[in-house]
């Protein structure tokens, strides 16, 4: 099986990160596999339109996602698709996209209404870490040994595989490691009692 299309830029970077150049360990469909194990599917997204002023009049052309690493429109309309708020498809030639930042920048005003996308977003640093622990699998066999009068530490490789996966792990977006709890309340209106929190009210300023 092929990898899908648009994923080729994700996949080429997260070899990068894993040191998969060159002749590399793993196919690109297996690299699409391991990404997949680290994504998130966005239905009816709805993206945050920025106001600009231009000439004195407010302009809605950029839209931000809120997620990045986004797979392509190369991979197809059921993958990433935009919409407008009566459920109506808006194509490419209305705006150009900036996959990796989850920016979209519309050619026309959108006047303020509402955007919403379906799209697909992955955490290469976990699918990274993912990776590391492939090659450490890969490399479990090995063993330290000396002969001749030499040592030889054929081991390191793969205590160097786990080291660079508990790193990614320390970035990655995704999994029990990176889960935080916070609260966020609303700035266009007033708390009215903080304690139910059982917090101050100066928590808040």
């Amino acid at each position: 099986m092929t990898a899908r299309s648009g994923l080729s830029t994700l996949i080429a970077r997260w070899r990068d990160m894993v040191a998969d150049t060159g002749t590399v360990g793993f196919t690109d469909d297996e690299a699409q596999t391991i990404l997949d194990s680290y994504r998130v599917d966005l239905y009816r997204h709805e993206m945050g339109a920025v106001a600009v002023n231009i000439g004195g009049t407010t302009n809605y052309l950029t839209h931000i996602v809120g997620y990045g690493d986004l797979e392509t429109v190369a991979s197809g309309t059921s993958f990433f698709q935009v919409w407008d708020v009566n459920g109506g498809t808006i194509g490419t030639a209305d705006y150009t996209a900036d996959y990796q930042r989850g920016i979209l920048t519309f050619t026309a005003n959108q006047a303020g209404s509402a955007r919403y996308l379906d799209g697909r977003s992955f955490d290469l640093y976990g699918a990274a870490a993912h990776g590391w622990r492939e090659w450490a699998g890969a490399k479990a066999s090995l063993y330290r040994f000396s002969a001749d009068g030499a040592s030889y530490d054929r081991q390191q490789w793969w205590e160097h595989c786990m080291a660079m996966a508990a790193h990614y792990d320390t970035l990655a977006t995704t999994g029990a490691s990176t889960l935080s709890v916070g609260m966020m309340y609303r700035g266009d209106v007033n708390v009215l009692n903080t304690s139910w929190f059982g917090w101050s009210d100066n928590a808040f300023t």
